[in-house]
């Protein structure tokens, strides 16, 4: 006889296809319930939209025919950005805030297995980023009509190339926050973060016959290790090329998605591995 639990509402079973999705569902759902309920999420919403109302004003500073491209260049920083400080923030603090209520001790008794538990704070975090990177964008396409410009294709491609780096910083924040506590997990995402928006700085004076890289020994071998162990962000950042009116192929938007989504799922698989060996008795 297959065993039931009800959670959040739902009766779960335990085996089988439907039930997996069913727990999985159950989690994604508290999960955004709680995310977005947090002060911090609509903190940095709402900075990102004062942002977005800055740029209208700063624009005013601009050439008339320049006014839509400060806009356009504005939007395609500050929106990743912002977006990308709700992963680091939400994701480091996810699991420790479970913890810390006491609901994971309720949770985890159930016949919900700790790999669901993370998949379900994954997909729910993402989705809500999604959301937030939906509801920035609406703006942002609001601002650039008011002054002239429109939101093109390749802006939709760029944007969604952004929220492949989403999910990619969101399962790095998750795999830290498995592995320690809130305030080292967001430095050591923000760090891998920044590591990895400047990789292909590294691999250049990797390449270089002078600098610190190739007289130091100790030096070139950690900046080797880092291009190894950091994923490449630079690759899902093609706002340069869209302002400058260069065509983001299809091609590089299915590749750079296919790179995002692997080691996404290395840092998953991680987390997940972490989080069973964890104690919570």
């Amino acid at each position: 006889m297959s065993q039931h639990v009800s959670q959040h509402g739902l009766k779960l079973s335990i085996g089988g296809p439907a039930a997996i999705l069913a727990r999985v569902a159950a989690i994604v759902g508290n999960t955004v319930r709680e995310a977005g309920r947090a002060k911090l999420f609509y903190g940095l919403l709402g900075g990102a939209l004062l942002l977005l109302a800055f740029s209208v004003v700063l624009s005013d500073l601009a050439l008339v025919d320049q006014k839509a491209r400060l806009v356009q260049s504005f939007g395609m920083a500050v929106i990743p950005l912002m977006c990308v400080g709700t992963a680091i923030l939400l994701g480091a603090v996810l699991l420790h805030k479970e913890i810390d209520k006491k609901t994971l001790y309720a949770i985890l008794p159930k016949p919900i297995r700790r790999s669901e538990f993370i998949l379900g704070k994954l997909l729910g975090l993402s989705t809500l980023l999604l959301a937030e990177l939906a509801v920035l964008t609406l703006c942002w396409w609001a601002v650039l009509v008011l002054r002239g410009g429109e939101l093109t294709a390749p802006m939709l491609r760029g944007m969604g190339l952004q929220y492949v780096e989403l999910l990619l910083v969101t399962s790095i924040a998750l795999f830290f926050s498995a592995l320690s506590r809130p305030v080292l997990s967001g430095v050591l995402t923000t760090g891998v973060f920044i590591a990895g928006r400047v990789t292909y700085v590294i691999n250049d004076l990797l390449s270089a016959t002078k600098g610190v890289f190739a007289e130091v020994p100790a030096m070139r071998a950690l900046g080797k290790l880092l291009v190894a162990v950091v994923p490449d962000l630079g690759t899902f950042s093609v706002s340069d090329q869209i302002l400058q009116g260069w065509e983001v192929p299809w091609t590089y938007v299915s590749a750079a998605t296919l790179y995002g989504l692997s080691w996404a799922a290395v840092f998953a698989i991680g987390a997940v591995l972490l989080f069973e060996r964890r104690d919570f008795t």
